[in-house]
């Protein structure tokens, strides 16, 4: 069965058609999402980087970090994917990713642990106070917090966010209080089967009436799901232990937010035993970026 790659991307357009390339296999069908703020020449051209995959794009969404738009394009991502073909596996990759293995061995690794739920979780539920108030308050004013001027930033964003968090807090507001319990949080990148999305995409009503005016739900509301039901018995790495082994993606939190990768890197990344990594930038290192597609594509071309 084929593998669905739902790309989310906001800028690096050399590194985005590099992702493509070696993504680029017959056993594979693309998705990318280009966020609706970002102006960029005209879409299809993306298309030119893939002999192999067949490419889609969605509608253009809103989806600044933080704000609810990106959850709203992960449920896009599964309701296309899963009405196009039924696939073996849905990644969610950013634009800013790269895989450090060839296809062959990325598809013999799912092959391998078929069934399983590639998700990753910070820590068992219950959360802590300061990341249940993300879900349990009203974020009216994020959208201009994210947004451009300094009088929207600082006056309606900045200053209105706090002055309405500080109300709500005064007044006991607590929208999550039923699933106050189950409620999970953790990295939004994942792996997911398909009845997982399937899943994802019938639970959409029910996930964007908790989500509205909320702060980062793309990284609880797959979490929150998985939790809350059998596909719990399913996960990869059941240790919430804010592993990243659990979604197989190298991202570094330690040395930055997150930490970019540069070429004094490479041997750590290729070593790592790791199926994709994040973050890369082109105008920090593009060293590291072209050593690991050439790499990449020297492999596959061997094999």
């Amino acid at each position: 069965m084929k593998h669905a790659y739902c790309i989310v991307a906001f800028n690096n357009w050399t590194l985005l058609e590099k992702l493509i390339m070696l993504l680029d296999d017959e056993r594979n069908d693309i998705y990318i999402h280009i966020d609706k703020n970002i102006k960029v020449y005209h879409i299809d051209h993306f298309k030119g980087f893939a002999r192999y995959s067949r490419v889609f794009f969605l509608n253009r969404l809103s989806g600044s970090w933080g704000t609810p738009g990106l959850a709203d394009i992960q449920l896009e991502f599964y309701k296309m994917a899963t009405k196009t073909e039924r696939y073996l596996y849905y990644h969610l990759l950013s634009g800013v990713c790269l895989p450090l293995k060839t296809q062959d061995e990325i598809h013999s690794f799912f092959d391998l642990h078929q069934g399983k739920e590639f998700v990753h979780f910070v820590s068992r539920p219950p959360v802590e106070e300061y990341i249940y108030k993300r879900y349990s308050l009203y974020h009216f004013f994020l959208k201009y917090v994210r947004g451009k001027g300094f009088f929207r930033k600082a006056l309606l964003g900045v200053i209105g966010e706090k002055l309405s968090i500080m109300l709500q807090e005064l007044f006991k507001i607590d929208r999550q209080s039923d699933i106050r319990d189950i409620l999970s949080y953790g990295s939004n990148w994942s792996s997911v089967t398909h009845e997982l999305a399937v899943y994802a995409v019938t639970q959409t009503d029910e996930i964007v009436k908790r989500t509205r005016h909320t702060f980062a739900p793309d990284e609880c509301v797959l979490q929150t799901l998985v939790y809350h039901s059998d596909f719990k018995n399913n996960l990869y790495c059941k240790d919430y232990n804010d592993n990243y082994i659990a979604n197989q993606r190298y991202i570094d939190w330690n040395r930055g937010y997150p930490y970019i990768w540069t070429a004094n890197d490479y041997d750590e990344l290729m070593n790592s035993g790791f199926l994709f990594a994040r973050k890369f930038d082109m105008d920090t290192d593009s060293e590291i970026i072209n050593r690991i597609y050439n790499e990449i594509i020297q492999k596959q071309q061997r094999d």
